[in-house]
């Protein structure tokens, strides 16, 4: 299986030539709509930082993590803002942090093992305020690049790097079972295009009561 340094190699390299961040995903215009400005909201595995920089235009104020060194050394020094900052680190093993009120998780929880994401589920449940959301988007066993490369595990597959694909039933369970009620899930194809791919996703908006 691909090592958390291996994974952590490849996406050094591919954000060495994808330095700044484009246009925000559609993910992030869906997700938009539930943020406040002033508000508290994490992203889990920001890569360059396309979507935190949008929701720090919207006013919201944006922690943003990822595994790649660089790349935050660099959006910190170009990008942050009194409602941005970046830091370096594993988002399933962030410890106590204070309280927010939005986490937000878009292609980054496939991309790790399933414990792993059972751990992350749980530490944002405690992590929210009463009331607050947690926004996944993530990588479905129907989409066609499930089955692709080398097999490491159930529906896990390892290509250029490692991904992990979910049952959409019980990935919503699993993301219950870590405290959430289920504001919206969807499984569907057009929600995440990009370039010649587009493929089916499954997006959950998960809330702690």
């Amino acid at each position: 299986m691909q090592t958390m340094s291996e994974s952590k190699e490849y996406w050094e390299g591919y954000y060495s030539s994808h330095r700044d961040p484009a246009g925000e995903s559609p993910f992030a215009r869906f997700v938009s709509g539930f943020l406040q400005p002033g508000q508290r909201l994490y992203e889990l595995g920001c890569g360059n930082g396309r979507d935190s920089v949008y929701f720090a235009q919207q006013g919201v104020k944006v922690m943003a993590f990822d595994q790649c060194d660089t790349e935050i050394a660099y959006l910190n020094e170009e990008k942050a803002n009194s409602n941005l900052a970046f830091e370096a680190g594993d988002f399933t093993a962030l410890g106590n942090r204070d309280q927010a009120q939005f986490i937000y998780s878009r292609f980054t929880l496939h991309s790790v093992a399933l414990e792993e994401e059972k751990r992350t589920l749980k530490w944002s449940y405690d992590t929210l305020e009463e009331g607050g959301m947690m926004f996944i988007e993530i990588r479905s066993v129907l989409d066609d690049l499930c089955g692709q490369g080398e097999q490491v595990g159930e529906n896990e597959f390892v290509t250029t790097h490692y991904r992990r694909f979910v049952t959409f039933k019980d990935f919503v369970q699993r993301v219950k079972d870590a405290g959430f009620s289920i504001l919206y899930k969807q499984e569907a194809q057009g929600l995440a295009p990009y370039g010649d791919d587009d493929p089916i996703v499954i997006r959950v908006v998960a809330v702690r009561r």
